[in-house]
């Protein structure tokens, strides 16, 4: 998936593929992707913000033999972790982590709280052999993350924050839009060749890179907060 991006934009998501570090899947009434990130060298695995119904993913790790060692969260809007308490109910080695400022939203029984990890900006989680960098980017939600995977090909996982020539919306509880903008700022620092997985697939294609959303999306062409406010 991730060597894919420099040739085409697919319109569908890319499944589980043998010795790629990402999987992709399209999940529920509201278009959610749900990720599976993979190290193949210790068959440990991590799953991105998961919706209900989750037999695709799972039956892809089953097959080639992961451990689900993560559940990563994005956010706690309902339709990002659904599957949360299944997921902690089916895995029970798998740590939870999200950011303390959106954490009230979980509706997690109490056998399961040491099993949390509340991650700040720059924290860095281990999937295998593979470090992944938590990237404080409020807006959409106080305590809203990217993940960001640094590697031969970059990958950010924006979940509501940044969408494919848009971003989220900032007008729920909790949300900015002046937070927005400079959390905009931020993720426009990293390296434009950056594969970008939003949260949903709002758009025609499934996913993008930084440097093509420099040049289309509008929220990252604003330059200042005025502009941003100002967009539709």
């Amino acid at each position: 998936m991730i060597r894919s991006h420099r040739f085409s934009f697919p319109e569908q998501p890319l499944p589980l593929q043998e010795s790629e570090p990402v999987a992709q899947f399209e999940i529920g009434s509201m278009q959610n992707f749900v990720y599976l990130i993979l190290d193949w060298k210790s068959r440990c695995a991590a799953i991105i913000d998961p919706q209900k119904d989750l037999s695709l993913p799972l039956g892809a790790l089953d097959r080639y033999g992961f451990e689900l060692t993560h559940i990563l969260l994005t956010h706690t809007h309902h339709d990002h972790v659904a599957g949360v308490p299944e997921l902690l109910d089916l895995k029970p080695n798998a740590r939870l982590a999200v950011h303390r400022d959106d954490a009230h939203r979980l509706r997690i029984t109490p056998k399961y709280k040491t099993r949390i990890t509340h991650l700040i900006d720059g924290d860095r989680v281990q999937i295998g052999e593979l470090k992944i960098e938590a990237l404080h980017t409020p807006g959409h939600s106080a305590g809203e993350l990217c993940y960001f995977l640094n590697g031969t090909s970059p990958v950010l996982f924006s979940g509501d924050t940044l969408f494919i020539r848009d971003c989220g919306r900032t007008d729920l509880p909790t949300g900015s839009t002046a937070q927005m903008y400079e959390s905009l700022q931020k993720l426009k620092t990293l390296p434009g060749e950056t594969v970008l997985l939003p949260g949903h697939h709002y758009a025609r294609e499934c996913f993008s890179t930084l440097s093509q959303e420099w040049r289309e999306s509008p929220p990252l062409q604003c330059r200042n907060l005025e502009e941003l406010e100002a967009l539709p």
